[in-house]
């Protein structure tokens, strides 16, 4: 069945193929890789559309889209969708991950062989190649590229937080750019025998380098033997040199193709008011992150939960910055990061010995008697003891954890002692929380690990602390190695709210693609 689409002419250059249907080499794509949503096919037909609208899509000798979800889907090159080496057919190599935002090398041993080699397809003085990168790190390895370290000639562009973006097109000298980060839209070029140029998310910078012969190997994607990758890459491409129009209509061409997916990098904006103060004060540009917190947002208010939280922090980002921010409200109860503590896009991992957050949220002046509940998704098993919260001089108690490793989850709230139950990990969605003033539960991905009875006394005069405990006098660290990707601190919740705090939590984490 022909699928039917409506082309806007938003840039000018935009057509209508076929008279509102799909470009014949978008359909050749979308056929040879299996693609039945609506929305790929969208985004596949309006990049081909836009690149042949600027003119440059005789200027590619491959284009990867990445699009698809599957290893089979991601193999194709969009300019000539043939399932052969000869038409510079991806092959897949070590470890990869693939997924509706594109393909993720292993960083160990994956990278893919584009079968294209440098020397024979590409003109000394008139290149470029491409990759859009997903992830930000600081592993120094080729994202694309016909060479390796110490050889000259090739094409390669190198992302790294620490060591910057290096890059190399048919020349000895690799110029460094400085750029602490590796998300976004990367076009290494060379028009001249005398220059090149780097563009970094629409930004072009130029740099003498004298031309030299192509290298005679295949461009690799994800790495090349010996030095491998990590960066999940949502496009990358291949061919002739392009004009400093050209580059932007490419950025421009990409960007929306990226936007339409779902999958960005850059500004974001979202629908809800609350998500988009916390999108904007904690400088999300990942689409795909930016949607979860949206999506998150809403669910809460929908399940009357908001109102409810006094903190919420969503782990999102992937630096120290990014996971102090309060989603509640970013102008309150930020996080104060000390110690050691690593910071990703997987959340927050604290080193067990000194690291932990002061949330700067004191329990008695923000809850006064009011019944509290808190709690995390931690994401990896844990050993020790591992406790977050606070306890005051009158040893009044607001704190949770698990002791003994995952075999003794503890809850206090208000009290002076805690409440001990039973349990077999510590993976998931932890919810400790006070109903009454006399009722208590320990619940890990909604099963109850502790439900008992103690009377409230009085709430911690202190801040409460994440990765560790406020002791007021000193920080207990309790060797706490948790990763946590959330965590919460609320008013007291039914069984329903957690049953519903679980529920959003968990869908939030699997749409960040790091649920447990």
């Amino acid at each position: 069945m022909a699928l039917q689409i409506s082309i806007s002419n938003a840039i000018g250059a935009r057509a209508v193929a076929g008279g509102g249907g799909i470009d014949p080499d978008a359909q050749a794509f979308i056929t040879a890789s299996g693609i039945t949503d609506a929305t790929q096919q969208s985004a596949i037909n309006q990049l081909v559309l836009d690149l042949k609208g600027y003119s440059i899509w005789t200027k590619f000798d491959a284009l990867y889209p990445f699009v698809g979800g599957t290893a089979s889907a991601h193999k194709f090159n969009l300019k000539n969708p043939l399932d052969t080496n000869a038409a510079f057919r991806l092959s897949f190599l070590g470890g990869w991950t693939h997924s509706v935002n594109g393909a993720l090398p292993n960083g160990t041993n994956g990278y893919a062989d584009t079968f294209l080699n440098d020397l024979s397809n590409l003109s000394q003085n008139d290149a470029h190649c491409s990759v859009y990168s997903r992830t930000n790190t600081s592993v120094f390895a080729p994202a694309i590229g016909s060479n390796s370290y110490g050889q000259n000639g090739g094409c390669k562009l190198t992302l790294s937080v620490i060591g910057g973006t290096y890059y190399s097109i048919h020349s000895a000298d690799q110029p460094n750019t400085a750029n602490t980060d590796t998300r976004g839209f990367f076009i290494a070029n060379r028009t001249l025998s005398t220059s090149t140029s780097l563009m970094i998310r629409g930004s072009v910078t130029t740099h003498t380098q004298a031309s030299q012969t192509p290298s005679n190997t295949t461009f690799k994607i994800g790495g090349v033997p010996s030095f491998y990758d990590n960066k999940e890459i949502a496009f990358a491409s291949i061919g002739d040199g392009l004009s400093n129009t050209e580059l932007s209509n490419l950025n421009t061409a990409v960007q929306a193709f990226q936007t339409t997916l779902g999958r960005s990098i850059g500004t974001q904006t979202v629908s809800d008011a609350d998500a988009q103060a916390f999108v904007t004060n904690a400088g999300i540009v990942d689409q795909v992150e930016a949607n979860a917190i949206n999506n998150l947002v809403i669910g809460l208010k929908a399940d009357s939960l908001w109102t409810k939280m006094k903190a919420v922090y969503p782990f999102v980002g992937g630096s120290a910055s990014s996971h102090s921010y309060n989603l509640k409200n970013t102008a309150q109860y930020q996080i104060s990061w000390s110690g050691g503590i690593t910071h990703n896009s997987n959340g927050v991992t604290f080193g067990g010995v000194n690291g932990h957050g002061n949330t700067n949220l004191n329990m008695s002046t923000v809850f006064g008697s009011l019944v509290a509940s808190y709690g995390s998704y931690i994401r990896n098993t844990l050993s020790g003891t591992n406790i977050n919260g606070v306890i005051d001089t009158n040893y009044y108690r607001c704190d949770f954890g698990y002791d003994s490793g995952v075999t003794v989850p503890f809850f206090a709230n208000a009290t002076l002692t805690s409440n001990l139950g039973t349990d077999t990990d510590s993976r998931g969605m932890v919810i400790a929380t006070r109903q009454s003033a006399t009722v208590v539960k320990f619940l890990r991905n909604n099963v109850s690990k502790l439900n008992t009875t103690n009377t409230f006394i009085a709430n911690s005069n202190g801040n409460y602390y994440i990765g560790a405990r406020n002791n007021i006098s000193a920080t207990q660290y309790f060797a706490n190695n948790s990763q946590q990707a959330f965590h919460y601190i609320s008013e007291g919740l039914t069984d329903t709210d957690a049953t519903n705090l679980n529920t959003r939590v968990t869908t939030f984490q699997t749409a960040l693609n790091r649920n447990v």
